[in-house]
């Protein structure tokens, strides 16, 4: 058989069988549950750079959706200077880039372009972050490397230089995020008592929209992501833990508690983000870069043939919640794309021990720990 019969027989079985997809879509009743932590690769500065922000393009249905970036922030734990773009995750893993710019494009002393903080995101092909020393908002084309600022100078604009950062990230006053909704803006404000404000920002133009504003204190978080439109916000329970405990959503203007748990590679995080395109979670944890695969209640799934759509069909549970229900599961979920991974990284959560002390009076958390099977074991937590 020739390569051009043979494609066209790959195709046409492409299309002669439905197949099911969740990404990019609010099918569901919001976040049920996270994976143990799946941990890729310490940044490509080193361990001494804990600091910066990592994942995807965060816009749904963007034309990069194969690469990767990874924004180590200096060692000031502060500026946004130098970031690596690359086409897929094999080539991360090899730290093969297909970009690797530096914001600080002048030899003035104070990089005007760069950024600071790990608020940063890549959305729909760019950079959005917050200025270094200033209250404006920065646009950067990694291709072009042309940056674009917005002062955000309203009746009540967002704090910056560490006044309402989370407990544990300096400098993160405005953070970025992406999702089903489009692009986002978490800060603190002097009006909202340095309660976390949520508001819409404008891609093409920066400018932001009415704000949400929360009852949770933004210096008392630890960091905080968007889904659908919803905030989560996380804090810490141990040096191995945090939990998910809060969300906010912004399509009905309600709040309330949730517990979810998420188990940590090192003790702090410095930034966490969902990306709608493959419903992963990505944290920034102490310079190693790690995600965690995502369940959603009832998660309506999307049958579609050849790229049409056939039906749609929802169950107590979507049938992705059911497949991952047991830890074994979304460990094996986790190792198909880390196979490639050292093994002295794969190993390093395997040796991770469960014995730190709860802090701040939360409960405690009962933990069973098991060897994945197969290569590049991981931990499994129930709770």
């Amino acid at each position: 058989m020739s390569v051009s019969d043979q494609a066209k027989v790959e195709c046409t079985c492409r299309n002669k069988f439905p197949s099911y997809s969740y990404a990019g879509t609010c099918q569901h009743d919001g976040l049920q549950s996270v994976s143990p932590p799946v941990l890729v690769k310490l940044n490509w500065k080193g361990a001494n750079f804990k600091t910066g922000s990592w994942g995807k393009d965060f816009a749904v249905g963007n034309r990069l959706k194969d690469h990767y970036w990874v924004f180590p922030m200096n060692k000031d734990e502060r500026t946004l200077e130098t970031f690596r773009l690359y086409s897929s995750l094999k080539k991360l893993l090899l730290y093969s880039p297909i970009r690797e710019y530096s914001l600080n494009v002048t030899s003035k002393k104070k990089c005007e372009s760069c950024g600071q903080g790990g608020g940063v995101v890549f959305y729909n092909g760019s950079f959005f972050y917050n200025c270094y020393d200033s209250r404006a908002l920065c646009r950067a084309d990694p291709f072009t490397m042309k940056v674009s600022k917005m002062e955000l100078d309203d009746q009540d604009p967002a704090s910056f230089n560490n006044w309402f950062s989370y407990r544990d990230a300096k400098y993160q006053d405005m953070d970025m995020a992406g999702d089903e909704k489009g692009l986002w803006m978490v800060h603190g404000s002097t009006l909202a008592n340095g309660n976390v404000v949520i508001r819409k920002v404008n891609p093409n133009n920066l400018k932001v929209g009415t704000p949400w504003i929360t009852t949770q204190s933004k210096n008392k978080l630890t960091n905080t992501f968007m889904i659908c439109g919803v905030l989560y916000a996380t804090k810490r329970v141990n040096s191995t833990h945090e939990e998910i405990f809060y969300y906010y959503d912004t399509n009905t203007a309600r709040e309330g508690n949730i517990r979810i748990f998420m188990e940590k590679v090192m003790p702090t995080v410095q930034s966490l983000n969902y990306n709608p395109n493959d419903e992963k979670l990505y944290m920034f944890n102490e310079g190693y870069l790690v995600y965690y695969d995502t369940v959603f209640k009832n998660q309506i799934k999307v049958i579609s043939r050849g790229g049409k759509l056939l039906a749609t069909d929802q169950g107590q549970d979507s049938e992705r919640g059911q497949s991952q229900a047991g830890a074994g599961a979304l460990v094996a979920a986790g190792q198909k794309d880390q196979s490639a991974a050292s093994h002295t990284e794969r190993d390093f959560l395997s040796k991770r021990g469960n014995d730190a002390k709860l802090e701040e009076g939360e409960a405690a958390v009962s933990l069973v720990r098991q060897e994945a099977v197969g290569e590049g074991n991981q931990l499994a937590a129930t709770e």
